[in-house]
Parts: structure tokens; sequence; C-alpha cells
């Protein structure tokens, strides 16, 4: 093949993973809410996950820099949280860990390009998708963790309300 070729077939990757990607989280929406009132093992935060670390990681400069899509297929904004009572904050919690899936699922849009892709534009394509993600993961991560934080004191103080 010729480079030119390579470079029509990179163009067509990277369509790909786009198209992929907006298809995602075109139907994210839709999906049950059901498996978003608690977190899965894919949103479930690991034991290092903690404010601290997502500081580190500069989770609130990237949440400035980075745009916010969940509004353009019908989702909700996760920009800011809508409400601080203990309804709105699980709510919320629900869209955030709706985006995680989204963004995790979106990593995988390269899988296809090894049916018809050399083996290293494969691997370029799975660098572009997990690279672009990323930034957006260590924000939704982090906001899943405080969020979760956010909803025990919540229901602590409710607790101690009712008592």
């Amino acid at each position: 093949m010729t480079p030119g070729g390579y470079a029509l077939l990179g163009a067509i990757d990277i369509a790909i993973i786009a198209g992929l990607s907006v298809a995602i989280g075109a139907t994210a929406p839709h999906w049950p809410k059901r498996g978003l009132d608690h977190d899965s093992f894919l949103t479930r935060p690991a034991p290092w996950e903690t404010p601290a670390y997502f500081r580190r990681l500069g989770a609130a400069q990237l949440a400035t820099r980075l745009p916010e899509y969940g509004a353009v297929f019908g989702g909700q904004s996760k920009r800011d949280v809508p409400g601080h009572d203990l309804e709105s904050l699980e709510a919320y919690l629900g869209e955030v860990r709706r985006a995680i899936v989204v963004h995790e699922l979106s990593m995988l849009t390269w899988l296809p390009l090894l049916a018809f892709n050399p083996w290293w534009l494969s691997l370029a394509g799975a660098v572009i998708a997990v690279g672009v993600n990323i930034p957006f993961l260590i924000i939704l991560r982090g906001n899943n963790v405080r969020l979760a934080r956010m909803i025990r004191i919540a229901r602590d103080r409710e607790k101690e309300a009712g008592s």
C-alpha cells in the first residue's frame, strides 16, 4: 500500500472511532436507569481512587478545559451539580455513572479496525481511542468518588435529623 493509501486508511479509522463514539453517546440517554442507581464493575471506584488521587491528576483543571456534551443527545450536562438535596445528588450520580460507561465503551471503538488494518495502524487507533477518553474518565471517576461521599454525608444528616 502507498503512503497515501495508509493516510486514507488512517482517516477512515478516525472516522470509525469518532462515529462509534458518537453512536454510543447518542444511545446512552435511552439506557435503563435501574443499572445506574449503584456502582457496577465498570464504575466502582478502585481503592486508590480517592479525592486526593484525583486532585493530583488535575481533575478540576481538566474539567474547566474539556467540553461537556452530556446534554447534546438528551442526557444531562455534568458541568454543574443540579442541586444539593439527596434526590438531586443521586440523579446526578446516575448521570456521571452513565458517562463513565460511555467513555469506557468509547475506548473500545478501535477494535473493529483489527478486521482490516495492519496491526500498527490498529494500535494507533487504540492509542487515539484510549487517549481521547482518559481525561474525561479522570474527571468523571473523580466526580463519582466525590458525589458518593456527598451522598453518604447527606444520608447521615437525614438519619440524624430523623432520630
